[in-house]
């Protein structure tokens, strides 16, 4: 199904009618007659003639204040104008469509991409081409000028060009977002790819009270941006916010260079890294050169590095062998302090268990004939069955151990208590 096309509209003469109607009426009241049968002539013609113009302004006047969304003086001469400027504006295509040249109909199409006013290019509405007048929307300023000279900023809401202005620039208030991809070299070789972010917007001046400008733009900031167009190195023309991002990624390449891919890596100091302190200083960089041109600088971003494969792995080889280096020597001072607990719980045993036999000889000899022998024997193991209890040794000396100790020697003591024959030799 094909898309409806929008229908040619049909010329209207405008002005033409007015000037036509006055000539008519004109004539009229030259052949005017009164009672008497004396004619008007001039006086009736010039009597005519001012009062149908007296008319056609006081009806202008009339629906001048119906035509813009404003109000006061300012709003009823801009209406008057803008009506004035539509009836001579249909005027002139009228008699252009009727006694200007006709080209060819192969040429037609081609001729009008040709001849396409710059208005369009830039996205206006359609009235500013017909009528020089139009409302825009509240993040849009228009940048105004007279042959390459600029005359002011323009928006938002109605904006009518005066005589011989014309528009250079249609400018977004509103936050841009830019990105470029960055290559760079570290200062020890390395080939790193990241991607700069820049967030921006015009140079705005501070919001009154009442909030009436959403996006309040200085005048300064329009003048210098309307003057900002460069050329790539294509020969195409870049616009003002297509600048940003370049500058940005030559400002990173600048201060990555100073740095090795291990400094680039390495843990933040004080809460700010390498990348914290170079994403600072590429945005003041920025802010200094872009600060001229009416433009602030919101924010810079970047993203993480990407290294080639062969830079992944032997930093994986690097980074593994001192891992294994640091676990080997935990490892080793593990040991070390395994082994001197050990030792020191064996000679807190020892020293529990001798003290244990010495107090309890001191307390057989208070009371008497005893074999000492075999108190002493059944003494030791109570005191080594004891010692395997004690939570404060088992915290030093592992439970196998412990347990190995007075396995042993139980065993050992039980086997004389079995033979004294042995104790008495």
């Amino acid at each position: 199904m094909k898309a409806k096309s929008t229908p040619p509209q049909k010329a209207e003469p405008g002005v033409i009618i007015l000037i036509l109607v006055a000539i008519i009426l004109t004539v009229i009241g030259l052949y005017l007659e009164d009672a008497r049968r004396v004619p008007y002539n001039t006086f009736g013609g010039i009597v005519w003639f001012t009062v149908f113009i007296v008319s056609f302004l006081f009806g202008l006047l009339f629906f001048a204040q119906f035509v813009l969304p404003l109000r006061g003086n300012e709003g009823w001469s801009e209406g008057l104008r803008l009506l004035w400027r539509h009836y001579t504006t249909l005027g002139q295509q009228y008699l252009d469509t009727l006694f200007g040249p006709k080209p060819a109909p192969q040429f037609k199409s081609r001729r009008r991409r040709q001849n396409v006013p710059k208005s369009n290019h830039l996205g206006l509405p359609a009235s500013f081409t017909k009528l020089k007048a139009g409302i825009l929307k509240s993040h849009q300023v228009l940048a105004l000028v007279k042959g390459s000279q600029f005359i002011r900023p323009a928006g938002p809401g109605f904006v009518m060009l005066f005589k011989k202005e014309n528009v250079a620039h249609l400018i977004d208030l509103r936050k841009h977002l830019r990105r470029q991809l960055v290559k760079v070299i570290t200062r020890d070789g390395i080939p790193l790819e990241t991607t700069v972010t820049v967030i921006f917007h015009v140079q705005q001046e501070p919001a009154d009270l009442l909030g009436t400008e959403p996006y309040p733009y200085d005048n300064e900031a329009i003048f210098h941006i309307s003057y900002s167009l460069s050329i790539d190195e294509k020969d195409a023309v870049r616009g003002w916010m297509e600048q940003i991002s370049p500058r940005a990624a030559a400002l990173l390449v600048s201060e990555i260079s100073h740095f090795t891919l291990d400094e680039l890596y390495r843990s933040a100091s004080g809460g700010i890294g390498p990348l914290g302190q170079i994403k600072t200083r590429v945005k003041q960089q920025l802010e200094r050169q872009l600060d001229s041109n009416g433009i602030e600088i919101l924010l810079i971003g970047i993203d993480p590095f990407s290294l080639p494969d062969t830079v992944i792995a032997q930093r994986i080889k690097t980074w593994r062998a001192d891992w294994e280096r640091k676990i080997m020597l935990q490892q080793a001072a593990s040991d070390a302090e395994t082994v001197r607990r050990i030792k020191r719980a064996r000679a807190r045993a020892q020293i529990e268990i001798i003290e244990n036999i010495t107090q309890n000889i001191a307390s057989m000899r208070r009371a008497g004939n005893i074999d000492l022998s075999h108190v002493i024997t059944l003494r030791m193991i109570e005191a080594l069955e004891e010692a395997q209890s004690n939570a404060s040794l088992q915290g030093l000396m592992p439970q196998h151990v412990m347990s190995s100790l007075v396995r042993d020697t139980s065993k050992q003591m039980q086997v004389w208590l079995d033979r004294p024959e042995e104790l008495e030799s």
